[in-house]
C-alpha cells in the first residue's frame, strides 16, 4: 500500500512536469525516492538547485547530523565540471524519538537547496552528485543515487523546481539571531560533563534545539533543563565531542513558531572529552 502511495506521487510529478531539463528522473529506494532539480538561469552569480527527497508515509531521512542514530546525507560533487563552489543548505529539521534513541530528521518531502557557483559563468555547468543517505521506518536502509544536470546561463526558469526550492529555502535557519529568537549564552556546566545553553524564544511557542559538532563527533541532542518566561536552559552532554584541524565549531539550530536561527560557537578545548 505504501509503495502505491509513492507510485501515485511519482506519477503526479511526471505528468505535471514532462520533459524538464531542469529535473532528473527519480531514483527510487526503499521507502522513497530522490532526484536533482534546478530552477533555471543564474541568480546573483550562482545557480539555484536542490536535492529533493520524496518519502513514503512513516519514513524519514536525516539532517546534516543524525542525532543518536542514523546516516546523514553524504553528497559527493567530484564528478561535476565548471563549478567553483557548491553549498548545501539544510532546512530546519524535526526531533524524532523511536523509544530507543532520538534522531534529527525530515519526513514527507524535503528539498536540500544547493547554491552552485560556476568557475566560468559564461560556460555550461555539469552538476553531478553521488548521494548516500539513510532512510528509516521500522527498519533502516541505505539509499544511494547518481544524479546529473547540465546548467547553462540561458536556461529557462522552471516554475515547479523554483517553487520547490524556494519553499524549503525559506525554512533554512537564519544566520543572524533576532531579538526574540536567539541563543543567548553557552557555558560549561558545574559538573564539567555538559554545556548549558541559554536560549530565548517567544513565550507562546515551543522551542527546540539541535546541535551538530565537527566530523567524527557522536554527541546526543540537547535536552530542556529549565524554563523561565522567554528564556529556556538546555543541557548538551559533551561525551563524543571532537574537533578537526579545519572545524572547531559547535553548530546550534534553534526553532520556534515556524522560525529558525543558526549560530556557531567555538568549541573550548575543555569541552573535548
Amino acid at each position: 500500500m505504501k509503495r502505491s502511495v509513492l507510485a501515485l506521487a511519482l506519477t503526479f510529478f511526471v505528468f505535471a512536469s514532462p520533459a524538464h531539463a531542469a529535473m532528473t528522473g527519480w531514483t527510487e529506494v526503499q521507502g522513497g525516492a530522490v532526484r536533482l532539480i534546478a530552477s533555471g538561469p543564474m541568480k546573483d552569480g550562482h545557480y539555484e538547485a536542490g536535492l529533493e527527497f520524496l518519502l513514503e508515509p512513516g519514513w524519514h531521512t536525516y539532517w546534516r547530523y543524525p542525532g543518536e542514530a542514523g546516516i546523514p546525507p553524504q553528497i559527493d560533487t567530484t564528478g561535476s565540471a565548471n563549478i567553483k563552489t557548491t553549498e548545501v543548505l539544510y532546512p530546519a529539521p524535526e526531533r524524532y524519538d523511536d523509544g530507543f534513541s532520538e534522531s534529527i530528521v525530515y519526513h514527507n518531502g524535503i528539498v536540500l537547496p544547493l547554491r552552485v557557483e560556476p568557475e566560468n559563468p559564461g560556460q555550461a555547468v555539469t552538476l553531478s552528485l553521488d548521494v548516500f543517505f539513510g532512510i528509516c521506518n521500522e527498519i533502516c536502509v541505505p539509499g544511494e543515487a547518481s544524479l546529473t544536470l547540465d546548467l547553462t546561463p540561458d536556461d529557462q526558469t522552471d516554475s515547479l523546481a523554483q517553487t520547490l526550492i524556494l519553499r524549503d529555502l525559506e525554512a533554512v535557519p537564519a544566520k543572524q539571531p533576532s531579538a526574540n529568537l536567539k541563543i543567548r549564552a553557552i557555558a560549561l556546566s558545574a559538573s564539567g560533563d555538559a554545556v548549558e545553553i541559554e536560549v530565548q524564544a517567544p513565550e507562546d511557542t515551543t522551542p527546540d534545539l539541535f546541535a551538530a559538532a565537527p566530523e567524527g563527533s557522536y554527541i546526543g541532542l540537547p535536552k530542556p533543563a529549565g524554563q523561565g518566561g522567554e528564556k529556556t536552559l538546555w543541557r548538551l552532554p559533551l561525551k563524543g565531542m571532537k574537533t578537526t584541524e579545519t572545524d572547531a565549531d559547535l553548530r546550534l539550530v534553534l526553532t520556534a513558531g515556524g522560525r529558525a536561527v543558526e549560530q556557531l560557537f567555538p568549541i573550548d578545548p575543555a569541552w573535548v572529552k
